[in-house]
């Protein structure tokens, strides 16, 4: 196999070459083989190489996770800070914590906290598309009665904890957890608003008045449009 300083050198004398067929052919041998040495500086300032393959990630979370059970879904992205990211959303088989969880790993193996959440059997999936303009991941849950919408904010070491307000209840309470909640959108800026509703319970649940709030990302939060 060709040394990276080999195929990087050989690829800027093509560039200077006439365009004829022969260095159209060893430009494109050059390529293939700078992919599979890793990529080279291509005298740009910028460097060059081959995209993480999905086979690189494991099919479940690492044990380190502590969310062992069933994969329901898993989605690949692109973290702003972390590069390429797998996020998995699992059906605990056992615990004493809560029914789901979400678990993630880097492409380099570390394995990011993970979240809990309480769900209804499988009722655990990701938004379609599972991110949007902000590059934050949304996800659907549902603990028995009415959809959440928790949302996945990507920082430097992973996702912003979701700081559910109770240890013992992981569906409401939570910053970026919003209960009886739904997606619309994507719009044309390329973000979701989330729309949270309200029952008064006054003077009954069965019998309160349900109020609608539209939630738009202002950078850090969710936050009521005016």
């Amino acid at each position: 196999m060709l040394s990276r300083g080999t195929v990087c050198a050989r690829r800027q004398s093509f560039r200077r070459l006439a365009g004829s067929a022969a260095a159209r052919t060893a430009l494109l041998a050059s390529a293939l083989a700078m992919v599979v040495a890793g990529g080279c500086d291509d005298g740009g300032g910028g460097t060059e190489r081959a995209a993480p393959s999905p086979a690189s990630f494991p099919a479940s979370p690492p044990a380190a996770a502590r969310c062992t059970g069933k994969v329901l879904d898993h989605r690949d992205i692109r973290h702003p800070h972390l590069g390429p990211v797998r996020v998995y959303l699992v059906r605990r088989s056992s615990s004493d914590v809560a029914p789901g969880c979400v678990a993630a790993v880097t492409g380099s193996g570390r394995t990011l906290a993970t979240t809990d959440v309480d769900i209804y059997e499988d009722s655990l999936h990701f938004a379609q598309p599972a991110t949007d303009a902000t590059e934050n991941t949304f996800v659907i849950y549902n603990p028995g009665r009415y959809d959440g919408v928790l949302v996945l904010v990507p920082d430097t070491d992973g996702f912003k904890d979701v700081g559910w307000s109770d240890t013992t209840t992981h569906y409401v309470g939570g910053r970026f957890a919003y209960y009886n909640a739904r997606l619309a959108g994507p719009g044309e800026d390329g973000r979701y608003t989330i729309i949270s509703s309200e029952n008064s319970c006054v003077p009954s649940c069965a019998e309160g008045v349900i109020a609608k709030m539209t939630l738009r990302w202002n950078g850090r939060d969710y936050l009521q449009a005016e």
